[in-house]
């Protein structure tokens, strides 16, 4: 499976575990994490159409704690996608790894960006 591909299914998976309106409660925090994923899937399928090399040591996957400011210095992202890809990686670290919990209205406002994040990078609409 591609990334762009990938990237789509994480946004997928991140919504099917978001609250509905149906009344399922959703996983907050496995959404977040998706939602992190989807956006870092796009990044890194552009970055790979656009010939850029993986970045870590055993060239296999771009480095999660600078691909924000990676991505924008290589032209794939402005300062403002840069900032919010940055702030979804936050919000996975905190989601994966701490105690505290993702909150509805923050894992709805990453899916959101990240949605939009996605279409602008994968050049459709996710």
């Amino acid at each position: 499976m591609r990334l762009d591909e990938k990237a789509k299914e994480n946004l997928e998976a991140a919504e099917r575990l978001l609250p509905d309106e149906e009344g399922r409660e959703g996983l907050l925090n496995a959404a977040a994490s998706r939602i992190y994923y989807a956006a870092y899937l796009a990044v890194a399928d552009r970055a790979l159409r656009d010939g850029v090399a993986f970045t870590d040591d055993g060239q296999c996957y771009f480095r999660h704690d600078r691909l924000p400011r990676d991505a924008r210095s290589w032209g794939i992202l402005d300062t403002d996608a840069a900032e919010e890809l940055e702030l979804l990686y936050s919000l996975r670290i905190r989601a994966d790894y701490l105690e505290d919990q993702v909150e509805f209205d923050e894992a709805l406002l990453a899916y959101e960006g990240a949605e939009r994040l996605v279409a602008r990078l994968l050049g459709e609409a996710a």
